[in-house]
């Protein structure tokens, strides 16, 4: 006896075994999944951060009373102004530092000013030159000092500092002449 082909049990076949397959692969997945929630769950305590008690946020210190002011006087009339007090002052763009309580330089201090940190080293000398034409009497007897810093994957940079004094103090006060001049300005050890 001969089998014939019946189209019909081939598609049964090919239905049967796409089942099979799927159902295989939903048990993979569960399992997968079990034991995913298994390490999960059995993991050792991990430490928390916790945050302090008390309040987060901390309330300001009150602040200090009004000052009192004294009553204004008016303005005299504008007939009886000088022509110096009805003009309006010119801000200067370019402030040269107060040189009042100069900072001392000494010929061999521990102390320097570090005005610059510059990636060129054909930037140091016409940077120097800037801050001396700026602030002439501040910068009178001061030494220029160039110190090369090489900060690996940041690159190699050149800090411009004036020196030298021999107290932080006197650093200090150069660099708050400098500060006045809206520029930055740190005060470091060699």
């Amino acid at each position: 006896m001969s089998r014939s082909y019946d189209p019909r049990m081939h598609a049964y076949d090919d239905h049967s075994r796409g089942a099979g397959v799927l159902y295989v692969l939903m048990v993979v997945i569960a399992v997968a999944f079990g034991g995913f929630l298994w390490q999960l769950y059995s993991a050792p305590d991990v430490p928390r951060i916790t945050a302090q008690a008390g309040p987060y946020k901390i309330e300001p210190p009150p602040a200090p009373p009004p000052a009192q002011t004294l009553p204004e006087t008016a303005p005299p009339p504008v007939a009886d102004r000088t022509l110096a007090e009805t003009e309006t002052p010119m801000v200067e763009l370019n402030p040269q530092p107060d040189v009042s309580g100069m900072p001392q330089f000494s010929a061999n201090g521990r102390y320097v000013a570090q005005l610059a940190a510059l990636q060129s080293e054909a930037a140091v000398r016409p940077a120097w030159q800037r801050f001396v034409a700026r602030a002439p009497n501040l910068f009178a007897d001061a030494n220029m000092d160039v110190q090369r810093a090489d900060l690996g994957p940041r690159g190699v940079y050149h800090r411009l500092r004036a020196g030298y004094f021999a107290s932080s103090d006197d650093a200090t006060l150069f660099c708050e002449r400098i500060r006045q001049m809206r520029q930055d300005c740190i005060v470091a050890a060699r």
